[in-house]
């Protein structure tokens, strides 16, 4: 099967690693929106990991407990660690670069790092 884990190498990332930026963050009473540009996994592989730069800080004041999601044409997805629990906004400590693991077939985007930088 092209692409998948079966062979000694996933295509996953083949031109490098790509960077996605937030335009803005939203504060809402059920969950943190990192808002991202339209269209912006279009031309991604089914999977792989990108690096997302979070432009803008989530507000001071901010509970921690929300969950942290992202938007993009309408389509929200939450964040998860690798074990699916959901990322909260203590987990994410400022704008930043982070690694994340994104999989469209299975709606999956998981937090692989801490800030780097």
């Amino acid at each position: 099967m092209f692409g998948s884990t079966r062979y000694p190498f996933n295509f996953a990332n083949r031109n490098g690693i790509p960077m996605i930026e937030t335009t803005s963050v939203t504060v809402g009473t059920e969950s943190v929106v990192l808002n991202l540009p339209n269209r912006v996994f279009r031309w991604l592989n089914d999977k792989g990991v990108i690096l997302l730069r979070l432009n803008q800080p989530i507000p001071e004041g901010t509970t921690d407990t929300l969950p942290i999601v992202f938007s993009s044409n309408d389509y929200t997805q939450a964040l998860t660690n690798v074990g699916g629990t959901p990322i909260t906004v203590a987990q994410i400590p400022g704008a930043g670069v982070y690694m994340i693991y994104y999989d469209k077939d299975a709606n999956l985007m998981q937090l692989l790092t801490t800030q780097i930088a």
